[in-house]
């Protein structure tokens, strides 16, 4: 088999360890290193997450997307091309997968729906991956070879329907706040990203942002901005229920249907 033909199957990473190799991207590049044959990691391919275990469970319909298909402003069209786009997937009880896809098209984990861990599941299944410590990146990241400016926001499902109303921006999610880690903003570098936080009453999660943007700017080469949208025009009511982008855009939208 050949490499590329290995590639559209799987991710670089794991196509690499087929043919001996290890592969990483090491500041924007690609390097090739052998791969030490008894090196256990490389032999767990099986039950880690991959993408042949992204395919298994994709799905095209989702409860999430129901809003905006009742109100008109997407079609059934544009919530089969974002599925399909992050790769989402159902569990057999239909809670929805959200793959954390890394730059190098690796599965590294999954957020189901609400509070659950795919790595989770896999560890009561597998004893063997007791000590697996799954590494997580940001919700989207899988998308970084498209040439947009990057918008991050909290919700894996706020980043994939904000994908299709706004498709000239590429959509992230960190999906908790323990993913605020300067490291996982670093395959980040050379672009311009703005962060879309949620609001509240007291401006602590915009202040909270501004201060990490800063902190950003600082360590990498990125061009990072908050948007103030939310601080600026939602209101206190809105600001109370700690509503994101998402859910501003669809109070207007049924205000209007509603006028």
């Amino acid at each position: 088999m050949k490499l590329e033909d290995l590639t559209a199957q799987t991710s670089l990473r794991a196509a690499g360890r087929k043919v001996g190799l290890e592969v990483q991207m090491v500041e924007g590049q690609l390097e090739c290193t052998p791969l030490d044959p008894d090196d256990p990691r490389y032999c767990m391919d099986y039950v880690l997450p991959s993408m042949k275990m992204v395919e298994a469970c994709r799905a095209e319909d989702f409860e999430f997307f129901q809003p905006w298909l009742a109100t008109g402003r997407l079609t059934v069209e544009q919530m089969h091309r974002a599925a399909a786009r992050y790769h989402l997937g159902k569990t057999r009880s239909g809670q929805t997968i959200f793959w954390m896809i890394d730059e190098m098209l690796d599965p590294q984990d999954a957020h189901i729906a609400p509070d659950t861990w795919i790595s989770t599941c896999l560890k009561r299944r597998q004893p063997l991956l007791r000590y697996w410590r799954p590494a997580h990146c940001l919700f989207g990241l899988h998308l970084l070879n498209m040439e947009k400016p990057v918008a991050i926001v909290e919700s894996e499902a706020s980043a994939v329907v904000l994908s299709e109303l706004f498709p000239e921006s590429l959509w992230m999610a960190h999906v908790t706040m323990s993913h605020l880690e300067p490291e996982r903003f670093a395959p980040l570098q050379g672009r311009a990203v703005t962060f879309y936080p949620r609001t509240d009453l007291t401006g602590t999660s915009y202040l909270f942002f501004e201060d990490f943007a800063a902190y950003l700017r600082q360590r990498y080469n990125l061009q990072v901005t908050v948007a103030s949208l939310l601080e600026d025009h939602a209101t206190d009511q809105q600001k109370e229920r700690g509503i994101d982008i998402l859910g501003f855009i669809l109070d207007h939208e049924l205000h209007r249907l509603h006028e």
